[in-house]
């Protein structure tokens, strides 16, 4: 017996999506073209940019320093994979139709509650921000802010499925975005330990200097 919630895809090749419909997981046929397929599309464009992540991490452990003389160390690999598998889990609930006294398995409110604390724990290790900051520093840290943004992507195609969803998926993504926000930052005072620097920030309506230097011949 094939155990609860185990995938076959014995047949990459189906050709039952040639005319522009795919199938739920109801068994019904949906347009390619529809929000809900547009956001499993996105979410999963953010699953295969947390691989990117994952790759790029020259170190797998970052530890943290938070008030009160207590640390946290992250497992950067295993954190990343975990959001994948969710980011499946999500994909799973958005092509699941909601119906009447369904008994189907729902991406859960408390991974939702999870989130919004382990960001509210990692925050104070951070400067209070005065303005927006710049997309800058390392891969890895330039990869937080394209997954957050991907995230924020995701969110807002959740958003736009006509048909009632559940509510525990686009709060999760907007956390998620969140978080990938604070691991930006952690990871950039990481790499800038030795160089003491800090992010580059948004100065509002500044003329630019655009780094020319012209010499005369």
């Amino acid at each position: 017996m094939a155990e609860r919630g185990t995938v076959h895809l014995n047949m990459i090749v189906t050709k039952t999506g040639d005319q522009g419909q795919t199938y739920l997981n109801d068994g019904s046929r949906i347009a390619k073209a529809s929000p809900q397929i547009k956001a499993l599309a996105s979410v999963e464009q953010v699953a295969v940019k947390l691989g990117y992540f994952i790759h790029a991490c020259e170190t797998e452990f970052v530890t943290v320093k938070l008030p009160e003389d207590h640390t946290c160390q992250i497992n950067l690999t295993q954190l990343a994979t975990s959001f994948q598998q969710e980011m499946y889990d999500i994909g799973s609930d958005i092509s699941t139709p909601i119906t009447d006294g369904e008994e189907r398995l729902r991406f859960p409110q408390e991974s939702v509650e999870e989130l919004t604390e382990v960001i509210a724990s990692l925050t104070p290790a951070l400067e209070p921000l005065d303005s927006f900051i710049l997309p800058q520093g390392s891969l890895r840290v330039l990869l937080c802010h394209d997954i957050r943004t991907m995230v924020r992507q995701a969110e807002i195609q959740v958003w736009g499925i006509e048909e009632t969803i559940n509510p525990a998926v686009p709060q999760f993504l907007n956390r998620l975005s969140d978080f990938w926000f604070v691991l930006g930052r952690l990871l950039y005072a990481e790499d800038s330990k030795s160089e003491s620097s800090e992010n580059q920030k948004w100065k509002p309506r500044q003329k630019q200097d655009r780094g020319f230097q012209f010499y005369p011949s």
